[in-house]
């Protein structure tokens, strides 16, 4: 297998609940470098609304410190600017006002709710943010108490043509038992598009991605092991359509 691509993660120093100092964030690119990840995408949160664009300023920013850091310390790791868009009533006007932060420059968004949303706002919200010309990412569906209660709900939204983006943490059991029953649901079912790390920190919720990818490769074929680690996180980051994993 080629190098991993993680899509989700909170490495970028000082801005949200992730990495609280470059220091930190150096250590979680090591441990992503150390296990085989080539690259990473900064996910920080963003609250979908007009107030919190000012932020993306100071993400980008924060961007570059980290590239510089990453090529001081000749870490073989390559970053890319993303956010982690908490979506609310008021993100539809910003998705209708091509406004939302994108996943490496591509039409490409990674959306996350409230854990307890409701199934029909979060379908409703997707629905206007892809109406919107948006190519949606769910961050880990399997994590919602909707989708817990009926992970059925996830496999919908995967034939409606959204990415379905699996927590490591949830298929492995960090969140609970019903994250991870609705994880290797979705696994089974084919209704998974990536896994990646949601990492925090360099001591919990780690960029440490070998415990996960020896746990797939055990239950899964390679190919599709593959396509959730490395292909379709690279098909995010050069925009193109996901490879169909149903089949497996």
């Amino acid at each position: 297998m080629c190098a991993m691509i993680d899509i989700h993660c909170h490495i970028l120093p000082d801005v949200d609940d992730g990495a609280e100092n470059m220091e930190e964030a150096l250590a979680m690119a090591e441990i992503a470098a150390d296990c085989g990840v080539g690259e990473l995408v900064a996910t920080p949160h963003f609250r979908g609304i007009e107030e919190d664009l000012e932020e993306l300023v100071l993400f980008q920013r924060q961007v570059e410190k980290l590239r510089a850091a990453l090529a001081a310390e000749k870490l073989p790791l390559k970053l890319h600017p993303g956010a982690e868009i908490l979506c609310l009533p008021e993100t539809v006007e910003l998705a209708r006002e091509g406004k939302l932060p994108t996943i490496g420059h591509s039409r490409y968004v990674l959306c996350e709710f409230f854990f307890d949303a409701p199934y029909g706002f979060m379908d409703d919200i997707l629905d206007h943010i892809a109406g919107a010309g948006y190519r949606v990412i769910i961050a880990h569906p399997e994590r919602y108490d909707a989708i817990m209660d009926d992970p059925r709900g996830a496999r919908r939204w995967f034939h409606k043509g959204y990415v379905i983006q699996v927590n490591k943490g949830s298929i492995l059991g960090a969140f609970g038992s019903g994250a991870q029953q609705a994880a290797r649901w979705l696994l089974d079912m084919g209704c998974v598009h990536m896994v990646a790390s949601d990492a925090h920190s360099p001591r919990r919720r780690t960029t440490d991605m070998s415990l996960v990818r020896r746990w797939l490769l055990e239950r899964y074929p390679e190919d599709y092991v593959r396509i959730l680690l490395e292909e379709n996180p690279a098909r995010v980051l050069n925009n193109q359509d996901m490879v169909p994993v149903d089949s497996y």
